[in-house]
């Protein structure tokens, strides 16, 4: 799983969306260059805004936990956490939501993980792009 460092994490002290967004870029250009290389800085930042949205939408507001859920759609796949057994844990109210993304490593089993990364999609990330041809 993906490590921020600390320097990182000083960072998501962000004051605005975009602040987190243009550190949440930065990460996932040096985290995941090889996947994220023939991407523009545009690009990713739309990706990022749609990470955001994604993460606030499981209600998660601290911008660490947002930059690391982002992380976790680059990671294994934007879809990720509609894994039934990742759902769960993210929709978990006797977890306290700041905690939630960090028990995922030792509560959500290598074959979930595996499953999680079968619901890629990347219509999540490119909305609006054509959908392809069969």
């Amino acid at each position: 799983m993906l490590v921020i460092k600390k320097e990182q994490i000083e960072k998501f002290i962000a004051e605005d969306d975009t602040q987190l967004i243009r550190v949440i870029t930065e990460i996932v250009r040096e985290a995941f260059y090889d996947g994220v290389k023939d991407h523009s800085d545009k690009t990713l930042e739309s990706m990022a805004k749609i990470g955001i949205e994604r993460a606030k939408s499981r209600k998660f507001e601290r911008a660490e936990d947002i930059a690391a859920f982002v992380a976790i759609m680059f990671e294994i796949s934007p879809g990720f956490d509609s894994v039934e057994q990742i759902d769960a844990l993210l929709n978990d109210e006797a977890v306290p939501v700041d905690m939630r993304l960090e028990q995922m490593a030792g509560r959500i089993p290598d074959d979930v993980w595996a499953e999680a990364e079968m619901t890629y999609d990347s219509k999540t990330w490119f909305p609006d792009a054509p959908a392809a041809k069969e």
